[in-house]
């Protein structure tokens, strides 16, 4: 099972249409996009800028709405009580740099529509307290 199927059997109730509107495709190609770049993301040692331009050029779909895709659907499936598992994993691969290390955030996620990079948008998605600091409310749904 791949890892995007994981996350939507995790979220159950993800309105993938709603997701690929958000983002400007259609509902095919955000399955397409989401099954081969979520894997990719989930890897740390992946430069996830890089990892959205290859699946860019072998789907067609747009860098900047497969770097808005990975936010749109990790938003929605937090909401959805998403946590741990294909969730943790895809979180804590958005940090990753391709090279070992600690990778600069701003480098390390691809941009994505809005301006911000994708972990930026991700912090925002997962900062429930809006304290400005995700890792505690990580940590707290990882301890649910």
């Amino acid at each position: 099972m791949s890892i995007f199927d994981q996350l939507i059997q995790q979220a159950q109730g993800l309105d993938l249409g709603a997701v690929a509107q958000r983002v400007g495709i259609s509902q095919e190609q955000l399955e397409a996009g989401a099954r081969a770049l979520l894997p990719q993301i989930a890897n740390p040692a992946v430069d996830n800028q890089q990892a959205a331009q290859d699946v860019s050029a072998q789907t067609g779909i747009d860098a900047s709405q497969l770097s808005a895709m990975v936010p749109a659907l990790l938003e929605q499936a937090k909401q959805l009580g998403a946590s741990g598992g294909p969730f943790a994993n895809l979180v804590q691969g958005l940090g990753g740099g391709g090279g070992g290390g600690a990778p600069d955030a701003a480098q390390a996620a691809a941009p994505a529509a809005g301006g911000g990079s994708i972990l930026d948008q991700i912090k925002h998605a997962v900062d429930r307290d809006g304290d400005g600091n995700p890792i505690n409310d990580l940590t707290n749904l990882l301890k649910r």
